[in-house]
């Protein structure tokens, strides 16, 4: 089985306004509906959860209903918690008690980075199901420098060995669910990601292949750039 969850719990403070920025328009619909119907529509989920905060629950599922989304993919909305961390456990949870864990395929995405493409997607599952872990990136084209204190630039790593994390990042959800268990307390809790876990234990995590165009808004400035995105998709 191949569930998708869509994470949106975020409150969005850097974007500055009240509504969160999953929830605001782009191209005529809410952000969160162009990274949910990438999944929907790829004809690769079985069924895909959306996770909000609690009290947009209610406003999703009509945003959802009317959308006109494939309706041979399930969509479950359900609330997330109050990081990162605790609203993948979220969706964990909900797949271990709704669907199982076993052989079940978890592709986690942004709820704000709506221009995931199908082929990333059809690799995601690939690698997850040959390797476990899986994280969508793209190579550095800065130049990197590392500081220990804030103040003094302690290292700067080869270029060539330097990515930038998008999303999907996907995994064979019983082993990410054990993996969190045998974390030491309250390690999770400070982990921005999944892929964090596997690396914590020192096992491999399969890159694939990103865009520039995954964008992920977080920035007012990030919405005119996703809007000339679609535009050109268009």
């Amino acid at each position: 089985m191949v569930i998708a969850a869509v994470l949106g719990a975020g409150r969005g403070a850097r974007m500055g306004t009240e509504l969160p920025k999953q929830f605001m328009p782009l191209g005529g619909e809410a952000v969160f509906l162009h990274s949910l119907r990438a999944f929907t529509g790829s004809g690769l989920a079985d069924a895909a959860l959306l996770l909000v905060p609690e009290e947009y629950v209610g406003k999703a599922r009509s945003l959802v209903d009317v959308a006109g989304l494939d309706p041979g993919v399930p969509v479950h909305i359900l609330p997330g918690g109050e990081t990162r961390s605790a609203t993948l456990l979220c969706a964990l949870e909900y797949v271990r008690t709704r669907f199982g864990l076993e052989d079940t395929v978890l592709l986690t995405h942004d709820a704000a980075r709506p221009f995931v493409t199908k082929r990333m997607i059809v690799e995601n599952i690939e690698g997850a199901r040959r390797y476990g872990a899986v994280n969508t990136c793209i190579p550095a084209t800065d130049t990197v420098f590392l500081s220990e204190d804030g103040s003094f630039l302690s290292s700067v790593p080869a270029r060539s060995t330097v990515f930038h994390a998008q999303t999907p990042q996907t995994f064979r959800a019983d082993t990410l669910y054990s993996l969190i268990g045998e974390l030491p307390p309250g390690t999770f809790d400070a982990m921005t990601d999944g892929c964090s876990v596997f690396t914590y234990f020192g096992k491999d995590v399969f890159m694939v292949r990103g865009s520039e165009n995954n964008i992920k808004i977080t920035y007012p400035q990030d919405f005119l750039r996703a809007e000339q995105i679609l535009k050109t998709k268009k």
